[in-house]
């Protein structure tokens, strides 16, 4: 390494560290790292360098090795000077001379000194660079060291240069020049260990293609002994072949097993993955219906029917596999319009295709009255469409086409997804199959085999054609017939985002601005009723099925807290929380974000677009009513405090944002006062606000309602007119303050300060 040839270098250090490891040695490992880091400092691998040099400093500093400390210091120094960073190189190279100022290892210290000087030589310090440089050169004349006099005289030379002391730099550069011929020629030494190990590896080669040409007539030679031996076997061939194809017909039982083994393994693994989100709610209220009351304990078993009910529909796909025979289930028929019920079917889809960049193109050339089993149609239009959505990349299409001919409907649904193999395609109806190559699109290999059970169940067929990089379509025919005599009627779509039925709307709070309010925002809507569930008892709790509508709930209601899910059509939660922060009627109000983007990425997302709290799903009920109560209750505690402390403490208790709005009200009531026009609704009309939203702004910052508020500031003006203006009359300041009779000022006063006006001014009672 010292004469530069970090090839043989790095290859020798590897070697060292490998035995120092085996021997636990932990100052020799920090050596070979320090050493391993130096060869990619010179290398001008930076990164690497700065790892190597780190697990050096950690290895010395267990180790408690003053040098090896100071040299790790002193690396540091170096590395930051290459990066520029003179600064951090300074108080590196600074901090590696401090520790080796009292040892006895001039050599090393030498290093620190040379490294000084020439880093307040690049940063034009001349006084420090000339008092390092003499430092350096006593030592190292000392110690006889022609290396680091070479660098010295070096660094003197570009002193002088620099200073234009031309003859002094031209000596320092002659020394420098005799000292450096004296040191080996480095580039000679290298090309010829470099030479040595070309003739090296010439000789290994050598011998390996000798061991090679000897192995191959051993080789031959055993090929002869191989052909001897078969003559032999020849004689025994009739019984190995009855044996060999024994073991065969065990080994292919034994393949069939293992494939079937892993399958279901494999489906086993990938149907939890399905189960995540109604847990949510299940878990959550199995929870709490241990201490519910009776009227809590049947509405959460209805939500837990209804959660039940999406969770078994995976697993009835699994039993209708096995117990198809005839029909599948128990098919409740009933007739109506079949292309009006696919339309609500697809356009449950609208949102999510919008949210992927797919475009889903719908196409009924009429309507078509027919016998159909809800059912069956919303499971194979489900199946076929979630299929389609997994295969299709961004910017890709999904095609529903529908029409009739004869007495058939025709159906088609195509997508522009990555396409099949013919291997696939062959097996694509089967249960449980799933391609090998298909390990990113997780399923359960059960919803095209139920497909197929329904069709032929209903007399119907369904074939699919499928390119590789184009797209597959499936075509389903079934039979058209009017038999039955229910009619279909008005159908429910069970995924479909509705609000939970028990919602507070604004106008069943509009006389509870008192109580605590509350605003949920979840598409789901037996979530949103499982979260509203847990706080219906204590305050007045509002639902919104998406951002916006929540944004208009929000500026109507000005709740004292929302609870926001992060993934929903049209608006997110993350622009929600952005909406919120940045509208200054209610900018003040707790966010907490439930979801199930669970990562750290988008919890810090959450938490920068100014959400105050994250929580995962499955969340702990226990855990989000704790938030809520913390939340709620810091909320009330500074409002307290604003009411009950001095100035000064309110101005400290305040966010930037609460500071701003209460000096605009204030600037306000000022304006109003003069002008003999304050009242509430004015005052809301002059901050852009209703009088309600003013009312529940005021009351989460200050704990005051508008007129409170209003009459606070009067106070305060008047006693700073009695301070300040003595020439005015009591009845003069009464005015100024917006009272049209003195007795009321009066009364006002003395239950404020607990002194009449005359009083305080006079100084009686204070």
């Amino acid at each position: 390494m010292t004469l530069g040839n970090y090839e043989r270098a790095d290859s020798a250090l590897r070697l060292a560290l490998k035995v120092e490891q085996q021997l636990h040695s932990t100052l020799g490992q920090a050596i070979n790292y320090a050493n391993l880091g130096s060869i990619f400092e010179h290398r001008g691998q930076i990164d690497s360098a700065w790892v190597y040099y780190r697990k050096s400093m950690a290895l010395n500093t267990e180790a408690g090795s003053t040098l090896g400390i100071s040299l790790c210091h002193t690396y540091f120094g170096s590395l930051y000077k290459e990066s520029r960073q003179y600064d951090k190189a300074t108080e590196e190279y600074e901090t590696a001379y401090r520790l080796m100022k009292a040892s006895k290892d001039e050599w090393h210290a030498l290093n620190s000194l040379i490294a000084l000087a020439d880093i307040y030589h690049t940063t034009g310090n001349d006084a420090k660079e000339m008092e390092y440089l003499g430092k350096a050169k006593a030592i190292a004349e000392r110690i006889k060291s022609p290396e680091h006099l070479t660098e010295i005289h070096t660094l003197y030379y570009k002193h002088y240069k620099r200073t234009g002391d031309y003859r002094t730099a031209l000596s320092s550069y002659e020394q420098a020049t005799v000292l450096q011929d004296s040191v080996l020629n480095m580039e000679k030494v290298n090309r010829i260990q470099n030479t040595s190990l070309n003739i090296e590896r010439n000789r290994q080669a050598r011998e390996m293609n000798e061991a090679r040409h000897k192995l191959e007539q051993e080789r031959a030679t055993r090929y002869v002994g191989f052909a001897i031996l078969g003559a032999v076997l020849l004689a025994l061939s009739g019984v190995l072949a009855i044996v060999l194809y024994t073991n065969r017909l065990r080994r292919r039982s034994h393949l069939v097993l293992k494939r079937l083994s892993a399958l279901r393994e494999n489906f086993f693994t990938n149907i939890t993955h399905e189960f995540r989100t109604p847990l949510t709610v299940i878990l959550g209220l199995s929870h709490d219906l241990q201490d519910a009351e009776t009227e809590a304990v049947r509405e959460s078993a209805r939500t837990i029917e209804r959660q039940g009910k999406g969770l078994l529909t995976l697993i009835n796909q699994l039993l209708d596999i096995s117990k198809i025979k005839s029909s599948v289930g128990n098919p409740d028929w009933c007739n109506g319009n079949i292309t009006a019920h696919l339309t609500m079917i697809i356009e449950t889809y609208r949102d999510y295709a919008r949210s992927r960049n797919i475009d889903l193109h719908f196409l009924a050339k009429e309507a078509v009255e027919m016998d159909f089993v809800p059912d069956y149609v919303s499971k194979v239009m489900n199946n076929l469409l979630s299929n389609a959505f997994k295969f299709t990349p961004e910017y890709g299409k999904v095609s529903v086409s529908v029409w009739r001919e004869s007495n058939c409907l025709f159906l088609d649904v195509a997508d522009t997804g990555e396409g099949m193999d013919k291997e696939t395609l062959s097996h694509v109806f089967e249960p449980f199959y799933q391609a090998e190559t298909d390990a990113r699109n997780i399923g359960t290999g059960v919803g095209l085999a139920l497909v197929k059970q329904i069709i032929d169940a209903v007399e119907g067929s369904i074939t699919v054609e499928s390119t590789v990089g184009k797209g597959t379509t499936f075509h389903i025919h079934v039979p058209i017939h009017n038999d039955s005599k229910r009619d279909m009627g008005i159908t429910t779509i069970d995924n479909s985002p509705l609000l939970p039925e028990n919602e507070t709307t604004p106008a069943d709070s509009e006389g509870e601005d008192s109580q605590c309010h509350l605003l949920v925002i979840e598409d789901n809507r037996d979530i949103a009723a499982y979260i509203g569930s847990l706080f219906a008892d204590r305050y007045a709790v509002s639902y919104a099925a998406n951002g916006r509508e929540g944004m208009e709930k929000a500026l109507n209601l000005v709740p004292d807290l929302i609870i926001t899910d992060l993934m929903m059509p049209g608006m997110d939660g993350l622009e929600v929380c952005r909406q919120v922060r940045g509208n200054e009627i209610i900018n003040h109000i707790p966010i907490i974000v439930v979801t199930a983007k669970i990562t750290e990425e988008e919890r810090i997302k959450g938490l920068e677009a100014g959400a105050d709290a994250y929580l995962a799903k499955p969340f702990n009920a226990d855990e989000l009513r704790t938030r809520v109560e913390k939340l709620l209750d810091r909320h009330r505690h500074l409002r307290d405090k604003f009411s009950n402390s001095a100035d000064t403490d309110k101005e400290q208790k305040l966010t930037d944002v609460e500071r701003h709005f209460l000096a605009k009200v204030v600037d306000f009531i000022y304006q109003l006062l003069d002008k003999r026009h304050l009242d509430v609704n004015t005052l809301a009309d002059k901050l852009c606000m209703s009088p309600r939203q003013l009312h529940r702004k005021l009351v989460a910052i200050t704990g005051d309602s508008p007129a409170t508020y209003m009459l606070k500031i009067k106070m305060q003006r008047a006693r700073n007119l009695l301070e300040t203006k003595p020439g005015l009359t009591i009845e003069n300041i009464a005015d100024r303050c917006g009272f049209e009779h003195t007795p009321n000022f009066y009364s006002a006063f003395r239950k404020m300060y607990g002194v009449t006006p005359m009083d305080y001014r006079r100084g009686i009672g204070i």
